[in-house]
């Protein structure tokens, strides 16, 4: 069954060559994906105050900081929104101090949360705001069928609210179709939004790095992948190229960029290849690069070269993209 999700955006904005043993050929991407990824536990996104005796509690103001990933409260170990909201439930007495621990930077700290029961409405105030999980559609790079490895969306899931890579090391993705799109304005990204198939698992996330999610697949989303050969950095050259991308429900296209320059690396980075888009077909839909397009596949001369990892808010034509040596080697650290 598909639900509805807006996209995870594009980023605005050892000193020796690694040696990939990536098959030949990997089944190129483009298709666009729900991913779903979990916190070890349950995160503190935010606090607000309630009043306890008369008076204003915060947590903040007591010890909770907002990132800590709540883990067990009195004792128990909890994973989920779901599991916290019964643990806590259990402390039924007007004023109430529930004992938590929580991970703080690799750090276990244990704490009292002060929160309010109310028997009448049968329900509980904390001072807290939790997640335990992000959604969001981007776009797949690649399978390879050596190891049954995938890469996808070319830079690192953020936490919106901290406004830092997201603290998550697990999670899923499926197939995902495209609903409608928004339009890159000056400053302004555009997005795709798209409905998300939960039913359809596609592969298990194991790193969000800021090289891009990478895992195992399970099942690949195209009905017909096409097998590509890939290019090292030094294959690579200015000139014209193509991205592959779904705008509309689940059909990948291509189209046209340019490649305007290139930066020579001894060590993985995401800004590898400039590049503008100059394919009209493109611009008249989308006004250049937006939201959900990050991870969609570069290819140039019939190899894969890379994939976008950033948009320049300010020009939406011109981007960045990560050479695909990078992406296959992290990919073979997560198989």
């Amino acid at each position: 069954m598909f639900r509805k999700f807006a996209a995870i955006g594009v980023v605005l904005s050892l000193l020796f060559p690694i040696a990939v043993k990536a098959s030949d050929e990997v089944y190129l991407g483009g298709d666009s994906i729900g991913i779903e990824v979990a916190y070890d536990g349950v995160m503190v996104s935010g606090t607000y105050a309630i009043k306890v005796n008369g008076e204003l509690y915060d947590p903040k103001d007591h010890g909770i900081a907002i990132g800590d990933i709540i883990i067990a409260v009195n004792g128990t170990p909890i994973t989920s929104m779901k599991e916290l909201y019964q643990e806590v439930s259990k402390f039924q007495q007007p004023i109430n101090e529930v004992p938590l621990t929580l991970n703080r930077k690799g750090t276990e700290v244990s704490m009292n949360l002060t929160t309010l029961y109310s028997s009448s409405e049968q329900m509980f105030q904390s001072g807290l705001y939790i997640k335990d999980n992000i959604t969001g559609v981007g776009t797949l790079t690649f399978y390879d069928p050596s190891n049954h490895t995938f890469g996808a969306l070319g830079h690192e899931i953020m936490d919106s609210d901290l406004k830092t890579i997201a603290d998550v090391h697990k999670g899923n993705i499926y197939p995902a179709e495209v609903t409608s799109i928004t339009r890159a304005q000056d400053q302004v990204p555009g997005e795709k939004h798209a409905n998300i198939d939960f039913e359809t698992k596609i592969g298990e996330i194991k790193e969000n790095s800021n090289l891009g999610i990478y895992g195992t697949y399970s099942n690949i989303a195209q009905d017909h992948p096409q097998l590509m050969p890939w290019a090292t950095q030094d294959e690579v050259h200015e000139g014209s190229a193509q991205i592959y991308t779904v705008l509309n429900g689940s059909q990948i296209q291509s189209y046209e960029i340019t490649i305007t320059k290139l930066h020579h690396q001894n060590s993985m980075d995401v800004k590898g290849i400039e590049f503008v888009v100059n394919d009209p077909k493109l611009l008249e839909q989308t006004n250049g690069i937006i939201q959900g397009m990050s991870g969609s596949p570069i290819v140039q001369d019939g190899k894969l070269i890379g994939a976008i990892t950033h948009v320049i808010t300010s020009d939406p034509i011109s981007g960045y993209g990560v050479y695909i040596e990078w992406m296959l080697e992290k990919a073979e650290q997560n198989q």
